[in-house]
């Protein structure tokens, strides 16, 4: 059962909104996203769906609200004549439910409502809710099949996380605070439901759920049959389970991909504590062989993403354990509001539409904020794949407008890249390390000291270029590398010498662990003014190192000619290899290598 139709009139910010929900080529529900400011009746949306599907649990379920009796109850969302839009008088909503053989309808009036103004379309869907009198001013009802209701509900996944979801951390002294949970837990009772319809904190009943998760599968007797003789069995399966050992682990294993989805470890596993462990039962392995105590010491964000998730599992498990073994199978309804709150920038763009994608046949309505996970979700399911609708008008829009964010996380992304792959190059060895703009430059560095005698030099240190990792090398990215180490001296120990090219013109400074010097100009060399290769004779740049560029502009005109970096380096450092074409850099740039090493023994000794 998915919703399908949704007509709102004066509710609110919303004056009217009619909208239909699609379906993809192979029957699944298309994800729904609502946008826009504040104060558009997203959340007055999810409302309704949920008073919807609260009012039709009510007809089988005597456990949705909190006094519930039999032909009578409270209804989920209350309303009144301030909920009203614009002094109209009255309200008006209809929501249409459906799956493949039946409709199921939902209707409220609020105020005065005029049937007789609106389409046939719109009066002929009321008259199909037979619990409502049109000519009442406040009335509101359901209509649908009760076995089908039934049935939806109890094997499905049907749920409403609200803005305020949370979980508890582990550091938080529950004799402090009162741990009071929205809803309680029942036993198993015909009429209940034992799913509260809105989910605010699940850890505590996800992890046990767990467990019984992970018990299934160490499951070791595949039956049991009963043989003639007396008091004695045969072990062959169990009478009333149709799964193997083999599908049994798939539940446990189903729970482990959420998780690693979530703390962005594919090597992670759940791993099973003694009974006395201080922090409960289960576990984490992280890939590295790091152990985080239990599912209450991830962070805020991993927690609420995890068992928001888990909680989906856990709904639709409850009737038929096959659900945890094939996630694909979990039918179910999912709103959410604001279901990006409390999330890093890449848990929104990637691993959150690859957790909604794990469920194809429940229905996410949800609500959102952010651009990088509209973005991501379209990057997962393609344009087609996602409804985007813009409130308060229900405006079906795409994702076009948000590009101009795309980009900006993609050059965070590189920036962030970049950042790690300085940090791990300054924490993978304690020699000196020499950070120059780009690749040739070491090539030329290195080839310089074998030539010029200064083999002593190139053992003592090491010599790389500087944003490899997303980025070229550069002076601007030499800039980031300092802003980088110099705010983080007490992080890294190695000595490490920014070495700019002479064009940049920059000024030496030295910090505590970090050098900073430009390469002097060779002022001979009146053709190439900038680089490294500056250090060079002017007569060793041939013509065949320069090539004409092959782009040319709007109206044809030549935009002149590209020098070859890389094969000039070829030729200079493998091919050529002359004693005299570096001794340059043996006046020039070899004295600031030999000062910074010993600027690094100075502050070594200081340092001890």
């Amino acid at each position: 059962m998915y919703l399908r139709e949704c007509f709102i009139e004066n509710v609110g910010p919303i004056s009217k909104l009619d909208i239909s929900l699609s379906l993809d080529d192979s029957g699944n529900p298309k994800p729904l996203i609502l946008v826009g400011k504040n104060g558009t009746g997203k959340t007055i949306l999810l409302a309704y769906i949920l008073d919807a599907l609260a009012e039709l649990a009510k007809k089988k379920f005597r456990d949705i609200v909190i006094g519930q009796h039999f032909k009578y109850s409270y209804f989920l969302k209350v309303v009144s004549d301030g909920d009203i839009y614009s002094l109209s008088g009255g309200s008006l909503s209809f929501l249409e439910f459906s799956d493949a053989d039946n409709k199921f309808y939902y209707v409220e009036k609020l105020g005065g409502v005029d049937i007789n103004r609106y389409s046939e379309k719109v009066k002929n869907k009321l008259k199909l809710v037979h619990s409502i009198s049109i000519n009442e001013s406040d009335e509101k009802g359901v209509e649908g099949d009760e076995k089908q209701i039934e049935t939806f509900f109890q094997t499905g996944a049907v749920c409403f996380f609200p803005s305020s979801r949370h979980e508890r951390p582990h550091w938080l002294n529950y004799k402090a605070v009162e741990d009071r949970l929205l809803f309680s837990n029942y036993e198993k009772i015909s009429g209940e439901l034992r799913k509260p319809l809105i989910v605010e904190r699940s850890a505590k009943n996800n992890q046990q759920w767990l467990m019984d998760v992970l018990l299934d599968s160490l499951v070791d007797l595949e039956f049991v049959e009963q043989t003639d003789t007396p008091l004695l069995t045969s072990v062959k399966r169990h009478l009333h389970s149709s799964h193997s050992k083999k599908e049994l682990k798939m539940g446990i294993q189903n729970v482990e991909q959420l998780l690693r989805k979530v703390i962005e470890d594919e090597k992670a596993t759940l791993v099973l504590n003694h009974r006395n462990y201080e922090y409960g039962r289960i576990a984490i392995s992280l890939g590295n062989g790091v152990i985080v105590p239990s599912l209450n010491h991830l962070s805020g964000g991993q927690a609420l993403l995890f068992n928001l998730f888990a909680t989906i599992i856990r709904y639709a498990d409850m009737a038929d354990i096959q659900k945890s073994i094939s996630l694909s199978e979990i039918k179910g309804i999912i709103l959410i509001d604001e279901i990006d709150a409390h999330l890093h920038t890449d848990l929104q763009y990637k691993v959150l539409p690859q957790l909604v994608k794990l469920f194809p046949k429940v229905q996410f309505i949800v609500t959102s904020h952010s651009p990088l996970f509209l973005l991501g979700m379209e990057r997962e399911f393609g344009a087609d794949g996602i409804q985007i609708l813009e409130m308060p008008t229900g405006k079906q829009i795409t994702t076009e407008r948000f590009e101009e964010f795309q980009k900006s996380f993609e050059f965070y992304s590189q920036t962030k890249s970049f950042e790690d792959a300085v940090e791990e190059k300054v924490l993978e060895d304690s020699k000196p390390l020499v950070l120059t703009e780009g690749k040739t430059d070491v090539e030329y560095i290195k080839t310089a000291l074998e030539l010029l005698g200064n083999q002593d030099l190139l053992e003592q240190l090491e010599i790389d270029e500087v944003g490899k990792e997303g980025k070229d090398g550069g002076d601007t990215n030499l800039n980031a590398a300092k802003k980088i180490l110099v705010n983080n001296q007490s992080h890294f120990t190695r000595k490490v010498l920014l070495l700019y090219d002479c064009d940049t013109e920059k000024k030496g400074e030295n910090f505590d662990s970090i050098f900073i010097r430009c390469i002097p100009e060779n002022t001979e060399n009146g053709k190439v003014k900038k680089g490294i290769e500056n250090l060079f004779p002017a007569e060793l740049f041939e013509e065949r190192f320069y090539k004409k560029n092959p782009n040319t502009g709007g109206y044809g005109e030549d935009k002149g000619e590209i020098f070859n970096k890389g094969e000039f380096c070829e030729y200079i450092c493998q091919t050529r290899r002359e004693k005299d074409d570096f001794l340059k850099f043996e006046e020039l740039l070899i004295p600031i290598i030999k000062e910074f090493l010993s600027f690094h023994l100075i502050k070594t000794e200081k340092d001890i």
